[in-house]
């Protein structure tokens, strides 16, 4: 029996690199899963920028998918749009999946990012429900939720379906409050499937990489410090790089990891531009097509800072010494509590002498950094990688 399988709010083509690593990983496990389980079966993603047929090589392997635009499928411009445009919608092909597994981009099964948002994630679950499709939520961010409203609808969500699985101890506890314990596992992050080719860059210096958030650095998505940080994030950048480029035993690279050149408040790349005018002997990392480009990229690092997580999850991956400069709980859930690695600085709840401390003194410290990041390594996330294949393969029989 051929099962029909959806991947849902996870797109291979996004300017996010964070998301599109989210979705090749996913894309990877589960084609490894049914490999190894001899599963026959088709993949599709539900929520990608293209509609229609494609494939991508991941670690040697090609593997074909479908795609289809993601709608928010409860709301009633959404149908009228589907209807008028229904070779483009395809929304019939909604009817014949088996599985759904739900990635939400990773932490946006969430209200922190807005109404339309967090609907758009929450009414593909109450449709899939609707449609008894079995339905798993892929290791995430769960949360956080400010409006009481939203949270409740939220719960209400995630009771019906399948299993749900946390990438983190946070979203864990947090979802132990209302679920019971066999429908729950705390896991890992899929991007740490994803593969890469080491970069070597000139050992006659220190590389630094840095990656500058451009969403941070314009303010969030409303342009008023919209995630509440308490360290002044555009001056955090500059004294970091005042720092850095001040040594001449380092070569700092500037490595942008969210490229959308249509979205001008989340553009990463846009900002590097700007600070390469100012510090014009950093190296401007490129304009990344895939997340294992910008992975491979990263992985030649001596030592990485970033206000991107996946960013900095390609970095831990690789094995590079990393302090993520943290703007929500995503951060701390996975790096302070499932990988038991406290080189967290954050942004949200320190100054900016406490965030700098940290940087310099994780800087200092790298050696330790990565003898940490290889036990972590081998303790926590290949462990949980094999668990979650384990987790996919037992769901896929069923």
């Amino acid at each position: 029996m051929i099962k029909h399988i959806a991947i849902v709010w996870a797109n291979p083509y996004n300017k996010n690199l964070g998301v599109a690593a989210l979705a090749y990983s996913s894309l990877a496990l589960l084609n490894d899963v049914m490999r190894e389980r001899g599963i026959k079966g088709t993949l599709t993603f539900v929520g990608a920028y293209k509609s229609g047929k494609d494939r991508l090589v991941i670690n040697g392997v090609e593997i074909e998918f479908d795609n289809i635009y993601g709608l928010d499928y409860l709301n009633w411009k959404s149908w009228v749009k589907s209807i008028l445009s229904f070779k483009k919608y395809k929304v019939h092909k909604l009817l014949k999946f088996n599985y759904v597994f739900d990635i939400a981009e990773g932490d946006s099964f969430s209200d922190i990012y807005g109404d339309r948002r967090f609907f758009r994630i929450l009414n593909s679950k109450r449709l899939f429900t609707f449609l008894k499709v079995k339905q798993v939520l892929l290791p995430q961010t769960i949360g956080p939720f400010s409006d009481p409203r939203r949270e409740r609808s939220a719960i209400s969500a995630m009771k019906k379906v399948n299993m749900v699985l946390s990438r983190d101890k946070k979203s864990y506890d947090y979802t132990a409050g209302f679920l019971p314990a066999d429908m729950i596992s705390e896991l890992i992050d899929v991007a740490f499937y994803l593969p890469f080719e080491r970069t070597v860059f000139p050992g006659n210096k220190i590389h630094v990489g840095i990656n500058v958030s451009g969403l941070l650095w314009n303010g969030g998505y409303t342009g008023n410090n919209q995630f509440q940080l308490k360290t002044d994030y555009e001056r955090a950048i500059r004294d970091i790089l005042d720092y850095f480029t001040a040594r001449e035993d380092i070569k700092v690279h500037i490595i942008s990891h969210v490229i959308p050149e249509d979205s001008p408040k989340e553009d990463d790349y846009a900002v590097a531009e700007k600070l390469q005018e100012q510090y014009n002997n950093v190296v401007l990392s490129p304009r990344f097509k895939t997340p294992i480009e910008a992975k491979s990229y990263i992985s030649g690092m001596d030592f990485f800072t970033g206000g991107r997580m996946h960013a900095c999850i390609a970095a831990f991956s690789s094995g590079v010494p990393v302090v993520p400069m943290a703007y929500s709980r995503k951060f701390n859930g996975l790096f302070t509590d499932t990988l038991k690695y406290p080189w967290v600085a954050d942004c949200v709840n320190e100054d900016i002498s406490v965030v700098l401390d940290k940087l310099i003194r994780g800087f200092e410290h790298r050696v330790e950094l990565r003898e940490m990041i290889g036990l972590s390594e081998k303790e926590v996330i290949q462990p949980r990688l094999n668990e979650l294949k384990g987790v996919l393969g037992n769901l896929l029989v069923s």
